[in-house]
């Protein structure tokens, strides 16, 4: 394997790492009705969304700020988004158990092997007091 090579795969596993904390259990939910949101207020959370930096902070309509804690928390950029989607399928995510295990199984669309198809990413534990 080339230098080259290795920097790319090194960089694919951390944005896999990254990915692994998106709170996907909130796609579908909508945006909370807040003028500030624009055109997004009481739209519906995309895939993308999740991810994406531009909504970080936002909340959900079902937040309230001790009991349900639903906001999104996006590390990522509009492009870094896009290129990652394109690149994997979210298939699987398990959102936090009562333990705070969190996972999400992620297939590479553009593997050219089968063994190297689906990511199984552990995202750090959550505790809850």
């Amino acid at each position: 394997m080339t230098n080259k090579q290795q920097i790319q795969k090194l960089r694919d596993n951390a944005e896999l790492a990254m990915a692994s904390y998106g709170y996907f259990h909130l796609i579908g939910k909508k945006f909370k009705d807040e003028k500030e949101y624009g055109d997004r207020k009481n739209t519906e959370i995309t895939l993308h969304d999740i991810l994406d930096s531009t909504y970080k902070g936002y909340v959900t309509s079902d937040h309230t700020t001790l009991i349900n804690p639903e906001e999104l928390d996006g590390d990522f950029g509009k492009i870094q988004t896009q290129q990652f989607f394109a690149k994997y399928d979210m298939l699987i995510h398990q959102p936090n158990t009562n333990s705070g295990f969190s996972a999400t199984l992620f297939k590479d669309t553009k593997a050219d092997s089968k063994d190297s198809e689906y990511i199984l990413s552990f995202r750090g534990t959550e505790f809850k007091l």
